[in-house]
């Protein structure tokens, strides 16, 4: 365990171990005692040096992860991260925010045709900023997709309107719509963006 990590925290305090952890490691960072790469002990080890629950430490990290202030590494372990762009922070909320409006929209519509994607196996770690975007990518691919098909059928019912004039000029109408199919009609309800 690094040498520059207190982790010491209050049981009398009032503010909870977690987010008193997380400040030590947060200060530590923040003070330049634990430099960009500095690899931070493992979650157990964090549980035991700060006395706390495993869950505990894990969702230190955890939280510490989603401010950018440590990044996970499957299999090497927690580090502190790199510098962050400026607006990094408001760039994933945003991101968030898009995601959850793209979702909000994509329920309201009819599933896609093609087969879903493979199942990912789940990961303990937080989405990066790149995951966030090419989530946000694949949504806005999926809402033009459905814009397309909704421009094509709207141009076939034109065209259906525009025949039905034709088919009215028969002598034995029952035997014009059997010949030619219609939706002349029909009531098309189209719900979606």
């Amino acid at each position: 365990m690094p040498d520059a990590l207190d982790l010491r925290i209050d049981r009398n305090d009032p503010l909870p171990l977690g987010v008193q952890l997380a400040a030590r490691v947060r200060s530590a960072v923040q003070s330049g005692r634990l430099g960009a790469g500095d690899r931070l002990p493992s979650v157990r080890e964090l549980a035991e040096g700060a006395g706390v629950n495993v869950n505990t430490a894990r969702a230190v990290y955890a939280r510490l992860e989603s401010e950018g202030v440590v990044r996970s590494e499957h299999g090497r372990g927690t580090f502190v991260a790199g510098a962050r762009p400026a607006g990094d922070a408001a760039v994933r909320r945003d991101l968030h925010r898009q995601i959850a409006q793209l979702e909000a929209a994509l329920v309201r519509l009819p599933p896609p045709p093609e087969p879903p994607e493979p199942a990912q196996p789940a990961r303990a770690a937080l989405l990066s900023t790149e995951d966030l975007e090419a989530i946000r990518d694949r949504l806005l691919d999926r809402l033009d997709q459905l814009d397309v098909q909704r421009a094509e059928v709207m141009q076939r019912l034109e065209e259906l309107a525009t025949e039905q004039p034709l088919l009215d000029g028969h002598a034995d109408e029952s035997a014009a719509r059997r010949s030619t199919p219609s939706l002349a009609g029909a009531r098309i309800r189209w719900v979606g963006a």
